[in-house]
């Protein structure tokens, strides 16, 4: 200490030099110094400030538009029937007679039903130490919110897109369905509408759709429409204020463009919008492997052989106009339960206008593949892995399947559903087996805290004529464009 500091008896005078005080200061300083084992001074005594709070950009339970929507109704039984009727029988204006003549026989239109239960699952634990102490949030609280939103994502995702016929264990989503029907000769062609590469902006198809849910023969009343984001984009930039339903909290109901779309204005009832994050736009149909690389690099045995394609035959049912003619690039990834494989390309191939596009598939070694997703470039463009998107998925026919591209399912386009989810109608639920439970689990042989969770369910689409899918919309915001 300073000795001019201290009293005659050596005592100090509790008056502190300018310098010295200064240097007091500095070295207790909290700093903002991040590493606690090398905090020194000050900073050591710092309290630590762990917000409770964790921060993170994931869904929540508002982004599932569809499930939240969807009426729950109780399986009995994992096999699950009932009976879609589709007509009542005899023809418009048949029921004229004379006084005394011969009655005709009539009889309703029915089709058996089935639907099975699947099984959504997903294994969650956490360490039984990190149980115990403090942390920025309860681990086990943090996972099994998490275990939710991936059964919930899942549950949404496949709703729309998924396809028992191509993974065994998915539940059959509305297009699948809707698909199905048509091939059956169950529900109309008119119930699938082609935006061959438009955008969505305007009222057209979305009208088209409700006359036909509402008209003679399927006695539908349309509700709603579930879109992807870049498509409701293009709603509240370029819908006529006209058929705008207006919103209660802006100026003028919001009816002038750019103002968001909450609903659409038809003649058979306002159509609300559900812009859903499950509805994939182009930047979700990238491979697999761009997506989820570590997945896709552990199918190896999912990995199957691509031919050459072949252009050289004209198909009066082809789609490729005089557009969409020019080079192209193939890419095929074994699909199953576990994911995707990475894909193998094939050579480019030019397509003329009026031609299809024939491509062979070898199963993979391991023949584990269920299925197979179709990717295909840009017209002219490379063969680089990030210029494929998803044109479909099909299901494996055997040692080889063949697939035949007839440009009716443009790459990087999206869809929207148009639906009947009136109070009532029945006409689409959630059948569940089993709602969302947590099993837990016992160690055998570690300190760890596990669980299941699981839910049990499907989609059921009991009136399949009260909906439309609108496929092929290729929005203004796309960055990707499938024809240049």
């Amino acid at each position: 200490m300073n000795p001019n500091l201290l009293m005659h008896d050596g005592s100090p005078t509790g008056a502190m030099a300018v310098g010295d005080f200064q240097a007091l200061q500095k070295s207790l300083e909290a700093g903002y110094g991040t590493d606690v084992a090398g905090l020194t001074g000050g900073a050591a005594l710092r309290i630590q400030s762990l917000d409770a709070t964790m921060q993170s950009t994931i869904q929540e339970n508002a982004h599932f538009r569809l499930m939240n929507r969807l009426p729950k109704s109780k399986a009995s039984a994992t096999v699950d029937e009932w009976t879609e009727q589709n007509g009542i029988g005899g023809f418009l204006g048949g029921n004229t007679n004379t006084e005394s003549g011969a009655v005709g026989d009539s009889t309703g239109d029915y089709a058996r039903r089935v639907g099975m239960v699947r099984y959504l699952t997903t294994l969650r634990q956490v360490s039984f130490v990190q149980s115990l102490q403090n942390a920025i949030a309860d681990a086990e609280a943090v996972e099994y919110t998490n275990g939710t939103l991936e059964l919930l994502s899942t549950g949404e995702y496949l709703s729309f897109e998924g396809d028992s016929a191509v993974v065994t264990t998915e539940i059959d989503g509305i297009y699948a369905q809707m698909m199905a029907g048509v091939a059956a000769g169950q529900v109309d062609g008119h119930n699938i509408l082609d935006a061959r590469g438009s955008t969505l902006s305007s009222v057209n198809l979305v009208n088209q759709a409700s006359a036909t849910i509402a008209g003679f023969g399927n006695f539908g009343t349309p509700t709603d429409i579930f879109l992807s984001q870049l498509v409701q984009a293009d709603f509240d930039t370029g819908l006529d204020p006209a058929y705008r339903v207006s919103l209660s909290d802006v100026g003028n109901g919001g009816l002038s463009l750019g103002a968001p779309v909450v609903g659409i204005r038809t003649s058979w009832g306002n159509i609300k919008t559900n812009p859903d994050v499950f509805i994939r736009d182009e930047m979700l149909q990238t491979p697999f492997e761009l997506r989820y690389p570590a997945v896709a690099a552990a199918q190896t045995g999912l990995v199957p052989t691509l031919g050459a394609p072949d252009a050289s035959v004209t198909d009066a049912a082809s789609l490729f106009g005089a557009g969409q003619a020019g080079n192209y690039y193939y890419a095929v990834s074994g699909t199953n339960a576990k994911g995707q494989s990475a894909v193998v390309k094939s050579s480019q191939v030019a397509v003329a206008a009026g031609k299809k596009v024939t491509v062979v598939i070898t199963a993979s070694a391991g023949g584990e593949e269920t299925g197979y997703t179709i990717y295909r470039s840009r017209k002219d463009g490379t063969n680089a892995t990030s210029d494929f998107r998803e044109v479909c998925r099909i299901a494996k026919a055997g040692a080889t399947t063949t697939y035949t591209d007839r440009n009716i399912d443009i790459p990087g386009t999206s869809k929207a559903f148009v639906l009947n989810l009136a109070p009532g109608a029945t006409a689409i639920t959630w059948r569940q087996l089993l709602p969302m439970i947590k099993f837990p689990l016992y160690p055998t042989n570690s300190a760890v805290i596990p669980w299941l969770q699981m839910m049990f369910g499907y989609l059921r689409i009991s009136k399949r004529r009260h909906h439309v899918v609108i496929k092929n919309i290729l929005p203004n915001g796309a960055l990707w464009r499938p024809f240049g």
